[in-house]
């Protein structure tokens, strides 16, 4: 910023233009979901923000979004457990709200009706999908961040 250089002439203050950084491996996000309303496998990429001590604090914003087929890896584990949900619902009112009440009954909530064990496989299953897409769409995510202003560094560490 460069201000006036004596107290008579007031001058104009110009701001730099600074560009945010992200740093690929740390900021950006993807997170895989079984949407049981809707029968569907989800996917958000997103970018996280950080609060001014530095730590990360909460979503900045979403870069993608997605649907995953039910041939991954994941699908195909719901699918072969019969651990999916009956289907979309074709009315709103159908769609039962997320109260404690039907979170607490196991046809809503898949958590409910597998064991730990099982939870742990999804878990992981989860994780995996989530690194493949984060691999599979690097260069289109890269793209989208530099569009959008962003310098964009591979990892804050290296």
């Amino acid at each position: 910023m460069s201000a006036a250089r004596d107290a008579l002439s007031r001058g104009i203050v110009y701001y730099r233009q600074m560009k945010e950084v992200v740093a690929y491996s740390e900021d950006l996000h993807v997170w895989v979901y079984y949407d049981q309303t809707d029968d569907i496998l989800r996917y958000e990429a997103y970018v996280i923000d950080y609060d001014d001590g530095g730590n990360p604090s909460t979503l900045a914003f979403v870069i993608d979004d997605g649907i995953l087929p039910w041939e991954s890896s994941l699908g195909s584990y719901l699918t072969k457990k019969n651990l999916r949900s009956p289907g979309a619902k074709q009315s709103l009112w159908a769609i039962p709200r997320h109260t404690k009440s039907t979170l607490a009954a196991p046809d809503l909530n898949l958590y409910l009706k597998i064991s730990t064990e099982e939870i742990h496989t999804i878990h992981r299953l989860f994780t995996k999908e989530e690194s493949r897409l984060k691999a599979k769409n690097r260069s289109t995510w890269l793209k989208r961040l530099k569009a959008l202003g962003y310098d964009v560094i591979p990892s804050a560490f290296y």
